[in-house]
C-alpha cells in the first residue's frame, strides 16, 4: 500500500483474464468486484500517506543483505512468479508489474491481479525490504492506520496459521446489500511484506478464506 503512483490495478487498467461472458471481457459481477477491490485498495493505500513517501526511481541495487536467516534475497517479482504455483483453486493470474522504489529500506516491489470464473478478483503486492526491521516498521504503520477505518471486521483469525512467520493482520467488510465482500490481509516474513486485497460475491467467509489462500501462496513463493 503506497502513495501515488499507487498499486491499485484499477488505475493501471490491466488486461483482464477471460471470463464466462467473453474472451478478454469482464462479466458484470467481475466489474462490480473490481470496483469494490479498487475502493478497498485506494483506502488501504491512502493510509500509508501518513508514514511513507512516494515510489519514484528504481533502486540502485536489487540485492538484499542476507545477514540473518530471516532475510530473503528474492526480488518481489520473483516471489509473485513463484506464488503462481500455489494459488487458491480456480484462480488465474492476469497482469503483473514491477514497482519502482527508492524509499529508504525498500529494495523491490511488485504486484499482480488474479481472477476466477465466479468473478472474484484479488490483488497481491510484495515488497522486499533491506532488513526485517524495515518490514516491521512498515507493517506496524499499516496496521495502526487500518484499525482506524470504520465498518470493517477483524479477519486476523483467518491468517493465524501464518503468524508463526511474522506479524499478520486481516480485516473484511461486506457492502450494505451483502452483494460484495472485501477481505484484506497483510503479513511479514523476515524482510518481506505481503499484502492481499480480494473482492468476491460469494460470501464473507469465502472471501476471507481465499484472501488467506493468497497470503499462503506468497509464503510458499518465498520458499
Amino acid at each position: 500500500m503506497l502513495p501515488v503512483p499507487y498499486l491499485s490495478s484499477v488505475r493501471t487498467a490491466p488486461n483482464p483474464v477471460p471470463s464466462a461472458d467473453g474472451v478478454g471481457k469482464l462479466s458484470p459481477r467481475a466489474r462490480r468486484n473490481l470496483a469494490a477491490l479498487g475502493i478497498a485498495s485506494i483506502l488501504f493505500l491512502a493510509l500509508l500517506l501518513y508514514g511513507l513517501g512516494t515510489f519514484n526511481s528504481p533502486p540502485a541495487s536489487s540485492t538484499v543483505e542476507t545477514t540473518a536467516s530471516t532475510s530473503y534475497g528474492a526480488l518481489a517479482s520473483s516471489v509473485i512468479s513463484s506464488a503462481a504455483n500455489y494459488l487458491p483453486a480456480g484462480y488465474a493470474q492476469g497482469s503483473s508489474r514491477e514497482l519502482n522504489a527508492n524509499e529508504s529500506g525498500l529494495v523491490s516491489a511488485a504486484e499482480a491481479l488474479y481472477s476466477n470464473p465466479g468473478g472474484a478478483l484479488a490483488n497481491m503486492t510484495i515488497i522486499v525490504f533491506g532488513s526485517p526491521a524495515s518490514a516491521q516498521t512498515y507493517i506496524t504503520s499499516v496496521i495502526s492506520n487500518a484499525k482506524a477505518l470504520s465498518g470493517y471486521s477483524d479477519a486476523t483469525s483467518t491468517l493465524a496459521g501464518y503468524q508463526r512467520y511474522g506479524v499478520c493482520y486481516g480485516y473484511a467488510e461486506s457492502d450494505p446489500e451483502g452483494a460484495i465482500y472485501v477481505a484484506n490481509g497483510v503479513c511479514t516474513k523476515g524482510n518481506v511484506y505481503i499484502q492481499v486485497h480480494l473482492a468476491a460475491s460469494s460470501s464473507l467467509p469465502s472471501a476471507e478464506g481465499d484472501m488467506a489462500g493468497f497470503v499462503g501462496a506468497a509464503y510458499s513463493g518465498l520458499g
